[in-house]
């Protein structure tokens, strides 16, 4: 009989259950390059609107003046994410010991800075917004 009170089968994972060291690593390695991904995108962004020269965020400026602050944004969200889970890897690999909420709230300060510096306050605010939805979910999926 298979119903809600029955006890788990044999070699099924439970949501109680710690993933092992490798799967930790490999995890890590796939967030880790996709997080250097989206903030070498970034950089890029941030090169290119600094120069006086035709380049693709001047090109999508003339398009539409909202496009490259869109996938500005977007970028560092992303970076964002990919940040947070990393570190909640690595110290899960580290220590034993799943990350707190203040490598989640440093990591939301230090990104929402970066994006200030890189490109807008406005951008920074945008980001800041869309982090704390993420922060929000995280939180969300602890109960």
């Amino acid at each position: 009989m298979s119903g809600a009170f029955s006890p788990p089968k044999v070699g099924v994972k439970t949501l109680s259950d710690t993933p092992e060291k490798d799967e930790i690593v490999r995890s890590s390695i796939i967030t880790g390059s996709l997080m250097v991904v989206f903030i070498v995108v970034g950089v890029l962004f941030w090169y290119w609107s600094t120069i006086d020269a035709t380049t693709i965020v001047t090109t999508l400026n003339d398009i539409n003046p909202f496009l490259a602050p869109i996938i500005e944004v977007f970028t560092m969200f992303g970076f964002f994410v990919f940040f947070v889970v990393t570190i909640a890897n690595l110290r899960h690999y580290v220590t034993g010991v799943r990350a707190g909420w203040l490598e989640i709230i440093v990591s939301l300060i230090l990104v929402t800075a970066l994006t200030w510096v890189m490109f807008t306050p406005t951008a920074a605010a945008v980001t800041l917004v869309l982090s704390l939805g993420f922060v929000v979910y995280l939180y969300l999926l602890q109960e």
